[in-house]
Parts: structure tokens; sequence; C-alpha cells
């Protein structure tokens, strides 16, 4: 079994890093259109609620 070397370390790492923060960014866009849907659907069911109660 052949071991790592330094470089091929190090060259895993920045892919590792440079992966984590694709995902960072792509959590804080879902986290983003969550929200927004969040409000979304708030605004739907008050809506509902008030138009249940004017009947």
């Amino acid at each position: 079994m052949r071991r790592s070397t330094s470089n091929e370390n190090q060259a895993m790492n920045r892919l590792d890093v440079k992966r984590l923060r694709e995902l960072e960014q792509e959590n804080d866009l879902l986290k983003l259109l969550y929200t927004d849907l969040l409000q979304k659907f708030s605004a739907m069911k008050d809506g509902l609620v008030r138009g249940a109660r004017a009947c």
C-alpha cells in the first residue's frame, strides 16, 4: 500500500476546503429560499384566515 505524500495531502485539503465553501454557500442559499417560502406560506395562511372570518 502506497503512502500519501505531503503534497497530495495538501492538495486534498485544498479540495476539501473548496468543497466546504461551496456547501456553505449552497446552505446559505437554501436558508434564504426556506425563509422566503415560510413568509409566503404565512401570508397565504393569514389571507385564508381573514377570508374565512369575512364569510
